[in-house]
């Protein structure tokens, strides 16, 4: 897909361009392969569908690494390179030049009992549940000014918050806001789909906006059926929150005045719902 060459600026993060150079021309060296995760993914989406990006400026990236030595080869050469900064609370996690913090996650053979541990300091133990999923069948490459990319699609998008909130809900209260900010432009950016490929969905009494929910889930759920393991620990994250067995349903509401726990536990539902009709 082409966007306008004006996009870093549309993104709101003028050192981003610098970023995905380094990162590029690194991996290329080292021959990994990495992709555009979280907010640099969902903002794309947004910008792409004449949406504001929202929030943070930090940029995540999932790469793909065989083992320990190739993930410490790629740090130190942004480090040496390209005067990227170890960060000293996470190991995970460099400074760019612009003073951007740039996550680097590893997945892939360097996982053991599939967590990550690396040398460093601070946070140096990572779970990284769906990223090989992500990698295999849900990331589209996008064309960013003169570079191509490869970023997560939204399912994918939706499909890592669910399970990095589920890991560090203390840290992650953005997360259920990002997922429920997606569930709201979804039915709209992406009718298209709903139509082409759901049509069935509408012989039912409920809303366009319901669809695209059920839709939403669906989609997750086409990453993840393959893994029972995944499958199972993304639905009970699901349940967890449609049980109040988590903040995840409260910590969905963006508007308070608006918006109540009993509506966001309702689009759960129809989320989970979504997931079960392709992976039943």
């Amino acid at each position: 897909m082409s966007m306008p060459t004006n996009l870093y600026e549309a993104l709101g993060n003028k050192y981003l361009k610098n970023i995905i150079s380094d990162t590029i021309e690194a991996a290329n060296e080292l021959d990994i392969d990495f992709f555009g995760v979280g907010a640099l993914a969902r903002n794309v989406w947004y910008v792409e569908n004449d949406r504001a990006p929202r929030g943070t400026k930090d940029v995540d990236f999932g790469v793909y690494i065989p083992d320990a030595n190739t993930y410490s080869a790629l740090k130190s050469k942004l480090i040496k390179d390209y005067k990227y900064v170890q960060s000293s609370e996470n190991a995970f996690c460099l400074i760019s030049p612009d003073n951007i913090p740039v996550d680097f996650l590893p997945f892939g053979e360097i996982e053991n009992q599939v967590k990550v541990l690396i040398d460093g300091k601070g946070l140096t133990t990572i779970k990284l549940d769906g990223f090989k999923e992500v990698y295999d069948e849900g990331v589209r490459e996008v064309e960013i000014g003169s570079q191509r990319i490869n970023i997560c699609t939204i399912p994918s998008v939706v499909l890592l918050k669910l399970i990095a909130y589920d890991d560090r809900p203390e840290y992650r209260s953005k997360d259920p806001l990002d997922v429920s900010s997606i569930i709201n432009e979804f039915p709209h950016i992406e009718s298209d789909l709903l139509w082409e490929d759901y049509s069935h969905l509408y012989d039912q009494d409920i809303s366009h906006e319901e669809i695209g929910t059920i839709v939403l889930g669906s989609e997750v759920g086409k990453l993840i059926c393959q893994n029972k393991e995944l499958l199972d620990r993304v639905l009970r994250i699901i349940q967890d929150g449609i049980d109040l067995n988590s903040s995840l349903a409260p910590g969905m509401i963006i508007d308070s005045t608006n918006e109540t726990v009993e509506q966001k536990q309702h689009l759960l539902r129809l989320f989970k719902k979504g997931i079960e009709n392709v992976c039943r």
